[in-house]
């Protein structure tokens, strides 16, 4: 408990630092000293509840980076993706990690990812800004997720694994006991017939003529042990079959104990092998112990077939339930797992419970819940892992491909060609002007606009990869009148 909240902790400080070094930045968009401390308040919040309410602290940790990024886009874009970066990765690994069921992390996702898109497209930059939300999603969000998923998964495989291998322990150890059980049983037989024959010739001695009183006396007494040590060995060695020599009782007989208002089919007719017949003890006894104690007055019909279906059937309870602990299920799953049978137990339609088994005419090899849940595991674990590449593979593909193709499309639709800007003469109509339809951007970062004038910008050229790519025509309007015009030479590095 204790090395997780210190992993925890260590997690935390390494979200925090981006952030509290995004207020010690000098950028333009750096972060308020509030900021910080609210967003860090904040990630503790989502860390410690993780683990519990893993949609909540992802939906927080998402919101936050939202927020941070959407309010600075306009600023300085930078600033506002990297300082909750490693928190939203980190959080969102976590909850990927710790969701029983993802539908409720991948909805947070999906919400998280469409409101960043409507709110860049209505207020905040427009497509560029929807663009860099759902890279920043996909990459911060969706890909350390899918690899919580995957990571689950592994440790699933790993603890079915453990429990395979104390099962198999366990094993080996009913085998050693059963082993030493038939070898003293084999002890019974040749050491009791060795006592028997002693305590005859001790008792021939006995009968002897030739013997004093007190010889006589002490053969007596000799035959008297013998006897009575044949006697406590047949004991121990009813202790230790107990098992194999005590009787089954019917299946009415159990039906009859338990002193409930049961419905009995019973339809088969020829005799049921021992092991089996203990089974179908077991399950009936413990099923009709579980209705006194969770569905006291309920009515309830139990059933066995010819072919051993066995089904034991309550109603819903009239009385208050009890609480259980559900050991006596885990047990009876494990018993008739152990002669090769299915047990399945849930509730019903109607609010009553069902206990269903199917067993073997014989015993068989046994196939236990923990083998079926490991071949599960593991094919849970191959499909994780192929989504986990497909959907890793499809972001990285979608961002390597989208960002670089919206780039082209943004600059190749606002260009403002040479023969244009010289064409706009000052004091024009805008409207008189052939401009494009798209600007390349908003409010360039270093550049301020004339006093009372509404300015445009516009691409130089159509390729925003060279080293002009930065490079802006700039139109600043007053009363939709053409007021200023210049080349802005914005070279990067």
């Amino acid at each position: 408990m204790m090395g997780a909240v210190w992993v925890r902790l260590i997690l935390w400080l390494c979200a925090a630092v981006p952030a509290v070094a995004a207020a010690a930045s000098s950028r333009p968009g750096r972060l308020a000293v509030w900021e910080v401390v609210l967003y860090l308040a904040l990630l503790a919040g989502a860390f410690v509840v993780v683990r519990r309410r893993p949609a909540v602290a992802l939906g927080l940790v998402l919101g936050a980076w939202l927020v941070c990024y959407l309010l600075r886009v306009q600023f300085d874009s930078a600033v506002g993706v990297v300082a909750l970066a490693p928190a939203l990765a980190i959080t969102s690994f976590l909850a990927g990690r710790h969701a029983q069921d993802p539908r409720a992390t991948a909805i947070a996702l999906a919400v998280a990812e469409v409101a960043g898109v409507v709110v860049a497209l209505t207020e905040r930059g427009g497509s560029d800004t929807a663009l860099a939300v759902t890279s920043g999603i996909g990459v911060l969000g969706v890909v350390p997720w899918v690899f919580g998923r995957f990571r689950r998964r592994y440790a699933e495989l790993q603890e079915v694994g453990w429990e395979h291998a104390a099962l198999l322990e366990r094993d080996a150890d009913n085998a050693r006991n059963a082993e030493r059980t038939r070898l003293a049983g084999e002890m019974h037989d040749l050491v009791g017939h060795e006592l028997a024959r002693a305590a005859l010739l001790v008792g021939a001695l006995e009968l002897e003529p030739t013997l004093t009183a007190r010889q006589r006396e002490a053969a007596g007494t000799a035959r008297a042990s013998v006897t009575a040590a044949a006697e406590r060995l047949a004991d121990v060695m009813q202790v230790l079959r107990a098992d194999e020599d005590e009787p089954v009782a019917a299946i009415e007989e159990v039906v009859a104990r338990s002193g409930l208002d049961v419905e009995l089919t019973n339809g088969r007719g020829t005799a049921i092998d021992g092991i089996i017949a203990r089974t179908v003890h077991r399950v009936v006894a413990e099923a009709l112990t579980n209705v006194i104690k969770h569905a006291p007055g309920a009515k309830v019909t139990v059933c066995l077939t010819a072919d051993l279906q066995l089904r034991i059937t309550n109603g819903p309870a009239p009385r208050t339930r009890a609480v259980g602990s559900g050991k006596g299920l885990v047990g009876l799953a494990e018993r008739v797992a152990l002669v090769g049978g299915r047990f399945e137990a849930a509730p019903t339609g109607d609010g009553g419970f069902e206990v269903r088994a199917k067993l073997p005419e014989r015993p068989l090899p046994r196939t236990t819940p923990t083998h079926v849940r490991r071949e599960r595991t593991e094919e849970e674990i191959r499909r994780s892992a192929r989504k986990t590449v497909l959907i890793t593979s499809v972001v990285c593909a979608g961002i390597a491909i989208g960002v670089p193709g919206y780039m082209v499309f943004d600059a190749v639709t606002s260009v403002l060609t040479r023969q244009q800007f010289e064409s706009a003469e000052i004091g024009r109509d805008e409207d008189d002007l052939d401009l494009p339809l798209r600007t390349r951007v908003d409010n360039p970062l270093g550049v301020t606009a004339p006093p009372g004038a509404d300015c445009r910008y516009y691409s130089t050229h159509a390729n925003p990869f060279d080293a002009d790519r930065h490079d802006l025509h700039e139109l600043c309007f007053r009363d939709d009148r053409l007021v200023s015009k210049q080349w802005l030479a914005r070279r990067s590095g």
